[in-house]
């Protein structure tokens, strides 16, 4: 009787937080740091301008051919006009009622031409580091995990892409397979999966030392199965916030591929090859083009900065 009274009083488990409640912890995270709230406003920012630029958000059909002036229909929503539209007579004009930001030598408005690259890169940039994850992650847990040859090969495989200087990695790259969106996105997942699986590896090897995994392990379970279902979601912390940081490094190298004319190939109007384009009128008294992409490119990447900082903060106090 004693044990059945014993048994009934007995704490029951706590249950495993649904993702509704992961995500309240984590936005809680969030709201609890001024650093991460300051950083989130100035990515929302851009977020939120590259969304509603233009009426491309209910209407998929001009990201079909988005190059051509001809094609494209002026819209009244943030941008204001075609970021490929010249206005006559109105070339590198600065700030005022009609063009917020002034124009460029072609008389192209500069706010429409930013707001529309803050599609592309917001688009490149996410895409990249996402791509880059996958790969580093996978690698990472199969070297942490497995260890032996296996680890010795993916690790000297990586250190030697480590070896060379990012940007020299990404000349090559582009220069072997040409300008354009879909190799700027190459280049940067290939340069930046060997950080990440370094990363991974390192978290994997404190991780498989855990009784659950030793547990895991004594049921049988596939090795695949422990690495992504028992030691990845234990990880995810460091990996969001350096992933965070990396989306803010890939801000930086869309916009030097940009500047260096190895980006996306012209009108595209990426905040690189603005700067690029406007840094040749500067001594003339205009400044205006690569002032604003300059500074674009800073708000976005210290915002990033902020949000995984603050972030950061907040994990390593409530861990």
């Amino acid at each position: 009787m004693a044990t059945v009274e014993g048994s009934l009083r007995a704490p029951l488990a706590p249950a495993r937080p649904t993702r509704w409640q992961r995500l309240r912890e984590g936005l809680g995270l969030l709201t609890r740091s001024k650093i991460a709230l300051v950083g989130l406003f100035l990515v929302s920012f851009w977020v939120i301008v590259a969304i509603f630029a233009d009426s491309c958000i209910i209407d998929p059909a001009c990201w079909i051919n988005p190059s051509s002036s001809d094609d494209y229909q002026e819209t009244p929503w943030l941008a204001r006009y075609s970021p490929f539209e010249q206005f006559r007579g109105e070339n590198l004009k600065g700030p005022s009622a009609k063009h917020w930001l002034g124009t460029d030598r072609l008389g192209r408005d500069l706010w429409a031409r930013l707001a529309h690259g803050a599609r592309i890169i917001l688009t490149l940039a996410p895409l990249s580091v996402g791509l880059a994850l996958i790969v580093g992650t996978t690698l990472g847990l199969a070297a942490g995990y497995f260890g032996g040859i296996v680890d010795e090969i993916v690790m000297r495989i990586l250190d030697s892409m480590i070896a060379f200087p990012q940007i020299l990695l990404y000349l090559i790259i582009i220069a072997a397979l040409g300008p354009s969106a879909v190799n700027v996105v190459i280049a940067i997942t290939l340069a930046g999966a060997p950080g990440i699986a370094r990363l991974v590896r390192s978290l994997t090897l404190d991780i498989k030392t855990r009784d659950y995994i030793a547990a895991a392990q004594t049921r049988g379970e596939n090795p695949w199965y422990i690495m992504f279902v028992e030691i990845l979601p234990n990880a995810r912390g460091p990996i969001i916030i350096d992933a965070m940081l990396r989306v803010g490094y890939a801000v930086f190298a869309i916009g030097t591929l940009g500047f260096l004319g190895l980006g996306l190939p012209p009108p595209s109007p990426d905040w690189g090859s603005i700067v690029s384009a406007g840094r040749k009128f500067i001594q003339a008294g205009h400044p205006w083009d690569a002032l604003w992409a300059s500074l674009a490119t800073a708000m976005l990447v210290v915002g990033l900065n902020l949000l995984a900082d603050g972030l950061s903060e907040e994990m390593q106090r409530y861990r």
